[in-house]
């Protein structure tokens, strides 16, 4: 394997990648209609993933009804199914929005019952954090009002764990130098750069309390990760 480009090794070293899911990000930002075996290892090998482990993670998504395979001659070629389309759909409208998610805004609310909302952050037992849009769905809840001065670094922890956050930060890194380098990356490395941006992005983006904190936290983190990868996106 050749020497790993630094942008590319700075992303790498962030966290073990899990070679399934990055697949998953691989077809949501392919715009084909299907990914042979050896463009999959191509690229996964360049990020130095494993054939093995390859194998096993498009077994997987073939036996969870995600990707379809085909016979090519001594290879195959890979696609996704109904179900997986779908499920990429959904997820590609957080992923390469560039505007905030729930645009009214987001607020606190104070409850004193059990009120779960698939887009509410817990943030205790009694406070949550929700989008004003669905304000009607929480019931019996009390709207909490707050400035992003106002806000402890507890709370901002609550809405993103600080490893996502460090994450989030290095996604900010890296969007700096490419706008800022004056030199083309090589095009393997360009796919691997992309690949690695928008699958860690997209970990962050499926989540509801990085669009809270977004929204609570215009200047925050987050904010400016959302802000970066929006730019490098439509450097194409």
């Amino acid at each position: 394997m050749p020497p790993l480009h630094p942008l590319v090794k700075s992303l790498l070293d962030l966290e073990v990648l899990k070679t399934w899911s990055v697949i998953v990000t691989l077809f949501g930002d392919y715009e084909g209609d299907h990914l042979t075996g050896s463009q999959i290892r191509e690229i996964l090998g360049n990020l130095g993933i494993k054939p093995e482990a390859i194998r096993v993670a498009l077994h997987r998504l073939k036996a969870d009804g995600w990707i379809r395979a085909e016979k090519q001659g001594r290879g195959a070629i890979y696609a996704l199914t109904p179900k997986g389309r779908t499920e990429t759909a959904a997820a590609a409208k957080d992923v390469y929005r560039t505007d905030p998610k729930f645009p009214q805004g987001w607020q606190f609310y104070l409850h004193d019952d059990e009120v779960e909302h698939e887009q509410a952050v817990a943030i205790t037992k009694e406070v949550l954090a929700a989008p004003i849009q669905v304000s009607d769905e929480l019931g019996g809840c009390f709207a909490l009002t707050s400035q992003p001065q106002d806000m402890p670094s507890w709370i901002e922890e609550r809405l993103v764990p600080h490893h996502l956050l460090q994450i989030a930060n290095a996604i900010v890194d890296v969007g700096h130098a490419v706008s800022k380098s004056d030199q083309a990356l090589q095009p393997l490395d360009a796919k691997c750069l992309r690949l690695l941006l928008v699958h860690q992005w997209r970990r962050l983006a499926l989540r509801p309390g990085t669009w809270a904190h977004i929204s609570l936290l215009p200047k925050g983190t987050l904010a400016m990760c959302h802000k970066s990868m929006s730019a490098f996106l439509t450097l194409d």
